[in-house]
């Protein structure tokens, strides 16, 4: 599950907002990845038992249940506990930075977004699954770079890019 073999690297988008979702889908194709979407904690547990995605983006707020049991539910399921997921959502703050990661979610980043740093990210996060990195065998301090970036102000992003 999640190994990118064939070229087709597949992503679950997960958010509410239809003119979101249909906005991501097209950069996203752009991009040359494959995008399964749904509107729903819900709707995207059913695609799970059908398609297969490498990387899913998620929304917090939805309806039903929200993004950290979505999560939650779908690191039950077999073959998705190293999944990597990216959380899209206005939402930020040290207590949302927690929760995420204890409900397994490797990737925060807030709204408006910022479709280039989010192309960068999956990018990097496809190479790393290519070369045969995953989430379990990261260090901790590549996890922690990774995900404080989405807290720095984007000035310090920029430089800390620029830098490394």
């Amino acid at each position: 599950m999640g190994q990118v073999s064939n070229g087709t690297r597949t992503i679950l988008v997960v958010e509410d907002y239809d003119d979101v979702r249909q906005m991501l889908r097209i950069l996203l194709e752009s991009e040359d990845f494959r995008v399964l979407e749904a509107a729903s904690g819900a709707e995207a547990l059913k695609i799970l038992k059908s398609g297969r995605p490498d990387v899913i983006i998620m929304d917090l707020a939805l309806p039903g249940f929200d993004g950290f049991e979505t999560i939650r539910r779908i690191r039950k399921i077999d073959g998705f506990q190293n999944t990597p997921v990216i959380i899209l959502s206005a939402y930020s703050g040290p207590s949302v930075h927690e929760t995420a990661r204890r409900a397994g979610i490797d990737f925060v980043r807030t709204k408006p977004i910022d479709f280039d740093e989010l192309a960068e990210l999956l990018e990097q996060i496809f190479e790393d699954r290519t070369l045969g990195k995953s989430r379990a065998t990261r260090s901790s301090a590549q996890r922690a770079v990774i995900n404080d970036k989405a807290a720095m102000p984007r000035d310090v992003m920029r430089e800390t890019r620029l830098t490394l």
